[in-house]
C-alpha cells in the first residue's frame, strides 16, 4: 500500500537525480509543444512538460491516499515504473531519434534503452523496452503490440497512469482539464465513473476571467480554502486563472452570496497578514498626513496599530524644543470659545490641570516628543474607537482626578481645529507618573523614554476592540462592495455555474475623450465602479496625472489625480505590501520602471514552487540602470556602452 512518505521519498530522489540529468540531456531546448508542428498550443519544453507531469501525478496520487481510494496495483515500484515511463514517453518527439516507419510507436528498442540509461532510469527502476516503447504511443491502436509483448502484468495500468500524467501536463485551463481526464480516471476505477450509477468522486474547477496580479493569487487561496472546507474539495493542479480540484460526486452547492462574501473575508484578512512586514510599514507611510497627526483611511485596511505607532514613535523621537510646543498649545487654549472663567493664561491654565511648567530642559524636550506621539494615538483611537478618545487616555494614563476633571471641561475647546492637543497634560503626567518613579524622565536618554512611553501606549491599546472601528474605516473605501460585484461578474465555480454580470460600461468607456477623467471610470483597467476615487500615488508608484488611456494626450492631466476602482486600489497596495513596489530610497519622478511577471501557461503545483523557487527568488529583486552620467568616477550606463561597447557589470551581476 502505498503511503504519503513512499510518495515524498520516491519524488525527491526522482527531483534530485532526473531534474539534473534533463537538463544535461538538454530537454529544456527542444519543443513538444507549441511550435511549427503545434502551432495552436502554448510552447512547452521537453523539461517543463515532464515536470508539470511528473508533479501533477504526484498531486492526484496524493488525493487518492488522502480519500483511502485503493487502486488495483498502485504501489511504490508501481510509482517509479509510472514516473520512469513517462519521463521518456515523449521521445518520438526529438529529431534526433530515428524512427523506424511513420507512426509514434516506431521507435528502435534500442534507443529507448540508450536514453532511458543516459538519464540514470536503469538505477532507478527497471522496465522492459516493450513497455518504453507503449508510454510513446498516446492513443490505443490494434497495430500496437508493446502492451501484449510486454512481460510486465502491470503494462496496461502503467500505460494509464503514463497517460494521466501527460493529459495533466498538457492542459492550458481548469476547464479544459475536467474534459480530458474524465475517462482517463474512470478507467482506474468506479470510483470516478461519470454516469449513473455516479461514482464517488469527480472532477471541478474554478476559474477567474480577469487576471490581476497579487489580488488574483489571493482570491485563488479564498476560494480554494473556501472549497476545501465548505465542499471537501482537494486541489490537484493550479493555473494562472483558475485550479482543478477532485471532490465528492454528490455536494451540496453553497450559497453563491454567502460563498463570496466568505471569499472576500479572505481577501480582506488577508490585508492584516503583512502588518508585522518591513512592507507594511513602508505601505503606511505612504499615507501618513504629517500636517494632522494621522494617517488616510486606506492604510487601516491593512497596518495595525503596533506598526502605525511605531511610525509615530519614530518620527517623534528626533524632535524636542525644550517645551515650546506644549507652552504654545497652553497659551492657546485661554482665548478659545467655551472654556470657563479661571483660565487666564498658561500659568492658570498648568494649576487646573496639575503641572508645574519650571522643568529642566530635559523634561521639556521629553515632553514635546510624548505630546507628538500622544497626538497620533489620539487620532488612531478616535479611528478605531470613535466613542471618547479622551476617555481613553485618562483611563490608560496616570491623570489626577481632579485634573482629568478639569481637562473633560475644556477638551472640546482644546480639542477645535483637528488636534487632540489636551494630550499635553496626559503626557506631562505620563513623564512624572510611576513608570519614572525609580528614575525621573529628564535622567534617562530619549529612546529609553519613548520607548516606555510606546510599550505603556500598546499595553493599554490592547484592551480595545478596534475591530469594528477597522471595518467601518474599510468599508468607506468600498472595498468589500466593489469586490462582491467584482466576483460576482468574475468567478466561476464549475459545481454553481452561476455569474452575474455588473452594469455595462460601454457607454462610459466610449464616451469621446476629453482632458479629464469620467467620474466612475478606472483609469487604469477601465472598469466602472460606484466607489472611484482619486488614486494614490505613494501606493501607485507612479504619476498621478498622466499614463492614462482616458484622457486626451497632454502633459499631465487637469486639476487632480486621475482616478482609480477599489479593485485596482488593492492590488497596488497588495504588490507594495509584498514588497514589490517602489523601494522606499527611490523616487518615481526619477526614474522609469520595467516590471517582469512570470504567468505559467500550462499548470503548476506546490512542488514546483519548491524546486523553482531559487530561479523566482531573482524576479523580486529591484535592479537600477545608471542612466545620468556624474563623470569618469561614475559613468551612466550610455556612456560605458559607447566607449566600451559594454553594460555596467555591477548592475549585470545583480541582474543576473
Amino acid at each position: 500500500m502505498l503511503t504519503q512518505q513512499d510518495i515524498e521519498r520516491v519524488l525527491g530522489e526522482y527531483v534530485d537525480q532526473f531534474i539534473p540529468a534533463m537538463l544535461r540531456r538538454e530537454y529544456h531546448l527542444i519543443l513538444v509543444k507549441g511550435g511549427p508542428e503545434y502551432a495552436h498550443l502554448s510552447e512547452q519544453s521537453h523539461f517543463a512538460h515532464i515536470v508539470n507531469g511528473v508533479f501533477g501525478l504526484v498531486q492526484l496520487l496524493k488525493f487518492l491516499i488522502d480519500r483511502g481510494i485503493a487502486v488495483p496495483g498502485l504501489d511504490e515500484t508501481a510509482l517509479r515504473k509510472a514516473l520512469a515511463l513517462y519521463t521518456i514517453h515523449d521521445l518520438h518527439k526529438d529529431n534526433q531519434v530515428t524512427l523506424q516507419g511513420k507512426s509514434s510507436f516506431s521507435i528502435p528498442l534500442e534507443r529507448l534503452r540508450e536514453e532511458y540509461e543516459r538519464l540514470g532510469l536503469d538505477e532507478f527502476v527497471q522496465v522492459d523496452e516493450h513497455l518504453m516503447r507503449a508510454a510513446n504511443v498516446h492513443k490505443r491502436s490494434s497495430k500496437h503490440g508493446d502492451l501484449l509483448t510486454s512481460a510486465d502484468p502491470q503494462a496496461g495500468r502503467l500505460w494509464l497512469w503514463v497517460r494521466i500524467a501527460d493529459t495533466l501536463a498538457s492542459v492550458e485551463t481548469p476547464e479544459e482539464a475536467v474534459a480530458s481526464l474524465r475517462g482517463y480516471l474512470a478507467d482506474l476505477g468506479p470510483v470516478f465513473a461519470p454516469k449513473s450509477p455516479p461514482g464517488k468522486y469527480a472532477l471541478y474547477y474554478h476559474q477567474i476571467k480577469d487576471v490581476r496580479g497579487v489580488l488574483t493569487q489571493l482570491v485563488h487561496q479564498a476560494v480554494a480554502q473556501r472549497l476545501e472546507q465548505e465542499c471537501g474539495f482537494f486541489p490537484l493542479l493550479y493555473f494562472a486563472t483558475g485550479t482543478l480540484y477532485a471532490g465528492p460526486a454528490q455536494v451540496k452547492v453553497p450559497d453563491h452570496e454567502r460563498f463570496i462574501q466568505g471569499v472576500i473575508d479572505g481577501v480582506l484578512g488577508a490585508l492584516t497578514q503583512y502588518a508585522s512586514d518591513d512592507g507594511a510599514k513602508g505601505a503606511a507611510l505612504t499615507g501618513l498626513r504629517k500636517g494632522r497627526y494621522d494617517f488616510e483611511d486606506f492604510v487601516y485596511s491593512f497596518a495595525d496599530v503596533s506598526t502605525l505607532l511605531e511610525i509615530a514613535r519614530e518620527r517623534a523621537g528626533g524632535r524636542g524644543s525644550k517645551g515650546k510646543d506644549v507652552v504654545s498649545d497652553l497659551d492657546k487654549l485661554p482665548g478659545k470659545q467655551g472654556v470657563p472663567e479661571g483660565w487666564d493664561n498658561v500659568e492658570t491654565v498648568a494649576r487646573h490641570l496639575e503641572m508645574d511648567l519650571d522643568q529642566p530642559d530635559a523634561f521639556l524636550d521629553h515632553w514635546d516628543r510624548a505630546r507628538y506621539y500622544l497626538l497620533y494615538v489620539d487620532h488612531v483611537v478616535g479611528r478605531l474607537n470613535p466613542e471618547s478618545p479622551l476617555e481613553w487616555l485618562l483611563g490608560a494614563f496616570p491623570v489626577p482626578p481632579e485634573a482629568a476633571d478639569h481637562l473633560r471641561g475644556v477638551a472640546d475647546a482644546w480639542g477645535r481645529g483637528g488636534f487632540g492637543k489636551y494630550v499635553v497634560p496626559v503626557a506631562y503626567h505620563f513623564l512624572k507618573g510611576p513608570a519614572f518613579a525609580d528614575r525621573p524622565a529628564e535622567a534617562l536618554p530619549p529612546e529609553q523614554v519613548m520607548d516606555e512611553l510606546h510599550r505603556h501606549t500598546l499595553e493599554q491599546l490592547e484592551q480595545l476592540d478596534t475591530r469594528a472601528g477597522r471595518e467601518g474605516v474599510v468599508a468607506q473605501l468600498g472595498f468589500r462592495r466593489d469586490l462582491t460585484d467584482y466576483l460576482s461578474e468574475h468567478l466561476y465555480l464549475s459545481l454553481a455555474p452561476e455569474v452575474h454580470l455588473s452594469d455595462d460600461s460601454l457607454a462610459a468607456y466610449s464616451r469621446p475623450k476629453k482632458k479629464g477623467h469620467s467620474g466612475k471610470m478606472c483609469s487604469l483597467c477601465n472598469r466602472q465602479s460606484a466607489f472611484v476615487q482619486d488614486l494614490r500615488t505613494g501606493i501607485l508608484d507612479d504619476f498621478g496625472r498622466v499614463f492614462s488611456n482616458r484622457v486626451l494626450p497632454a502633459q499631465e492631466a487637469p486639476a487632480k489625480n486621475r482616478p482609480w476602482c477599489p479593485i485596482c486600489h488593492l492590488e497596488f497596495i497588495f504588490r507594495k505590501l509584498r514588497g514589490l513596489g517602489l523601494p522606499g530610497s527611490a523616487s518615481y519622478g526619477s526614474s522609469y520602471r520595467i516590471y517582469l511577471y512570470v504567468l505559467p501557461t500550462f499548470s503548476f503545483t506546490p512542488e514546483h514552487l519548491r524546486l523553482f523557487q531559487p530561479l523566482l527568488d531573482h524576479f523580486q529583486n529591484v535592479t537600477n540602470l545608471p542612466v545620468r552620467d556624474y563623470g569618469q568616477d561614475a559613468p551612466g550606463a550610455p556612456r560605458i556602452w559607447l566607449e566600451r561597447r559594454a553594460l555596467d557589470p555591477y548592475w549585470v551581476e545583480d541582474l543576473m
